[in-house]
């Protein structure tokens, strides 16, 4: 047996003492590094929880606009513009789309998460009739009307047979417009080929792809409130301020938005900064009672967008 060699503890050993040291250098630094991570991420979440759930209506406008538009000067400009001119400026089209909730109702998803669906109330009271306007593929949410006893007018002049049979549906191969002209009608135009001119509470949804302003821009204010729910998809394509301004304003003397989702990507109109496709919820003014919208948006269970750049919580500094 070879005889052991005892080593004096107070001396350091060379080589292995050295590997032994910068190895824990790099456990240190790696250590370290973990935990700064999981810091920044606890501060980040941490300051996340307490924005969502503070009162938005309690920052000011200054600290909102700097909080939800994340600093992007573009939207910022936007926005700041708009809420420092007359409010009955062109550009200011937000006010007429501030949501607001609606008093002992509940927002329901009609269909699924996906593009064709649309967000109403639960309250289906005497409504009868729908008009779907723009069917294309989807048509989940004429479903969801047709099972609750609905029966459901749907025109689409650009496709040649609904995807889905239902005995509550009614297709015509006709498309809306701001005139009646060959395969193009009116709103009212068919109402009265329905026999609906003296109907009541109905719903109206609209997704025709930018044709929606000149199609509502000479509709009465008397045929608007025929229908208790309005839904359209607005589609931001151009830059017609004025007409975009004109049709907004004019729904929102009837119907009031109680609910909004921005679902497509910005649109930038001069200075003005914009989602360039929103879908808009309406809901009859008589007989309902508003209340300051505490929602932040999006809604998970509603979403279904490509998009967030745009925050719809900028649109609460527009409530009156």
């Amino acid at each position: 047996m070879k005889p052991v060699k005892i080593i004096n503890d107070d001396k350091p050993v060379n080589c292995s003492s050295f590997q032994i040291k910068k190895g824990n250098k790099f456990i240190y630094l790696f250590i370290f590094f973990i935990f700064y991570s999981i810091f920044l991420l606890y501060i980040t979440s941490f300051k996340t929880i307490n924005i969502t759930n503070k009162n938005l209506h309690s920052f000011t406008n200054i600290e909102l606009l700097k909080l939800l538009t994340n600093n992007n000067k573009d939207l910022y400009n936007g926005v700041e513009r708009c809420l420092s001119k007359n409010p009955d400026d062109e550009l200011c089209i937000y006010k007429y789309i501030c949501p607001k909730e609606v008093k002992g109702k509940k927002r329901v998803l009609m269909g699924n998460k996906r593009d064709g669906s649309y967000v109403m109330l639960d309250d289906f009271d005497n409504i009868k009739i729908a008009y779907s306007i723009g069917i294309y593929k989807y048509i989940q949410f004429d479903k969801a009307l047709a099972d609750k006893g609905i029966d459901v007018y749907m025109y689409d002049h650009t496709i040649e047979n609904l995807p889905y049979q239902n005995d509550k549906f009614h297709w015509k191969k006709i498309g809306l417009g701001g005139t009646s002209q060959s395969n193009i009608q009116t709103i009212e135009d068919m109402l009265k080929e329905n026999g609906h001119s003296l109907e009541e509470n109905m719903i109206l949804k609209i997704d025709i792809e930018y044709a929606e302003w000149d199609s509502l821009i000479n509709v009465s204010e008397n045929i608007l409130s025929q229908f208790k729910y309005i839904l359209i998809e607005f589609h931001f394509f151009k830059d017609n301020l004025k007409l975009y301004y004109n049709v907004l304003k004019k729904l929102y003397k009837t119907h009031q938005v109680f609910y909004i989702n921005c679902s497509d990507e910005i649109a930038t109109f001069g200075n003005n900064t914009f989602c360039r496709c929103i879908e808009v919820s309406y809901i009859k003014r008589t007989g309902n009672i508003f209340e300051k919208d505490k929602t932040i948006y999006p809604i998970p269970e509603f979403y279904f967008g490509k998009y967030r750049g745009f925050n719809i919580n900028i649109l609460k500094l527009f409530d009156a």
